[in-house]
């Protein structure tokens, strides 16, 4: 069951990361051309192929479909994305939106090392899926998938409440002062 988890975590993370980016291609292309890593015209041409690739690779990862070429082409595509990370922090241009999942809805963009080692860990699960046996039972494959998509999901819950309570910072104050200042102006308008 490992192998089937583990192929669905990373096949479910390139199904949601592309669709994600479905709804405006453009915006996706801007993103990776932001990154100053090819020439705008190949960049915009690779922003905009990205989500169906993902996708396919998905899709293709999920079902098991093509093994090893699918979890290679995973790999690399990861590694891609971590080498494309790290070589934009080493240049200290961190006011990048990472282009991951749901891009663009960040009130201030910004890439972190985090999002490379994230890149990498996803590459490296990719890859290990290459050796890793595959389901033995329909049932052992309802249960890999359930427990991925379960893991992406949670994956994302910790990510969204990471967001807003980054050490560090005070995020969450911030966001809670003007509530609080209206509070206390009410109270005050009572007494």
């Amino acid at each position: 069951m490992t192998g089937m988890f583990i192929t669905s975590v990373v096949g479910i993370a390139l199904l949601t990361a592309g669709v994600s980016k479905l709804r405006d291609l453009d915006a996706h292309a801007r993103v990776v051309m932001g990154y100053k890593l090819l020439p705008d015209p190949v960049a915009r041409r690779l922003g905009r192929a990205l989500p169906f690739i993902e996708i396919a690779l998905g899709v293709a990862t999920i079902g098991r479909l093509g093994l090893p070429v699918t979890a290679w082409a995973a790999a690399a595509l990861f590694a891609g994305y971590a080498v494309g990370l790290a070589v934009n922090l080493a240049r200290g241009r961190t006011d990048l939106d990472c282009g991951c999942f749901a891009f663009g809805t960040h009130d201030a963009p910004r890439i972190t090392w985090w999002h490379a080692a994230r890149a990498l860990g996803f590459a490296a699960a990719a890859a290990l899926t290459v050796v890793l046996p595959g389901p033995d039972s329909v049932a052992e494959v309802a249960t890999g998938v359930a427990t991925g998509a379960l893991a992406v999901v949670l994956g994302f819950g910790v990510a969204a409440v990471a967001s807003t309570l980054s050490l560090g910072r005070r995020r969450v104050d911030d966001y809670l002062a003007p509530a609080r200042a209206e509070m206390r102006r009410r109270q005050g308008a009572r007494v």
